[in-house]
């Protein structure tokens, strides 16, 4: 079957069971790690976890499913995840997003006004975040850094100013036009590199165990 066709039929899989494979990548590890995320409509977006607390991960995209399902009675998992298990077996799969930490504290490092790039990646990261927190009782406190006011100052200047105009305007949003965010930057950059520590001593030791 060609590789496009199995790539379209595992994006149906994960639409339709509400699962996804994401990237992360970290100086701090030797190598990306996948995880996997899913939408659990009673209790919100989560990621997969083992029962003893930690997040599951896998070295490469391919092992992922085969990964989780010799470990399944060790997970914390969704009623549809043994669905999509079986359906994306032998698909080539991919890869919803990347959350490149690396790339996110260089920017807020920087003198400059954060790139469109950098907001959406510093915003998707607090978002993995707060679905890491979400996922277990025992890391539900880390909620708290969600709550931080500085992280809610730049969630709430992100959604104003990209978010909801680029969505309303499509082609017509015009990033020059944006205005640049105002907050403490040396205190946002403090509490990512915070929610980053936390988010990886919550990895495995990247085998997927």
């Amino acid at each position: 079957m060609p590789q496009q066709s199995t790539k379209k039929r595992f994006e149906s899989c994960c639409v339709a069971c509400d699962t996804w494979i994401v990237a992360y990548q970290s100086s701090a590890l030797p190598h990306p790690v996948y995880l996997v995320w899913y939408t659990d409509r009673a209790s919100g977006d989560r990621l997969l976890m083992h029962r003893s607390g930690t997040v599951f991960t896998a070295e490469d995209a391919a092992g992922v499913a085969a990964a989780a399902d010799a470990q399944l009675t060790a997970l914390v998992y969704h009623p549809r995840f043994p669905q999509w298990l079986e359906r994306v077996v032998e698909l080539t799969p991919t890869i919803s997003n990347v959350y490149d930490t690396d790339y996110i504290e260089q920017a807020l490092s920087s003198k400059r006004k954060l790139s469109l790039k950098a907001m959406d990646a510093l915003s998707n990261f607090i978002d993995l975040f707060g679905d890491y927190a979400n996922s277990l009782e025992n890391v539900a406190h880390l909620q708290a850094f969600r709550e931080n006011p500085v992280i809610e100052s730049y969630i709430s200047h992100y959604y104003r100013f990209i978010f909801w105009p680029r969505l309303q305007q499509g082609e017509r949003f015009k990033d020059a036009e944006r205005p640049a965010l105002e907050t403490d930057h040396s205190a946002l950059l403090g509490v990512f590199r915070e929610m980053k520590a936390h988010f990886e001593a919550g990895l495995t030791r990247l085998t997927g165990n």
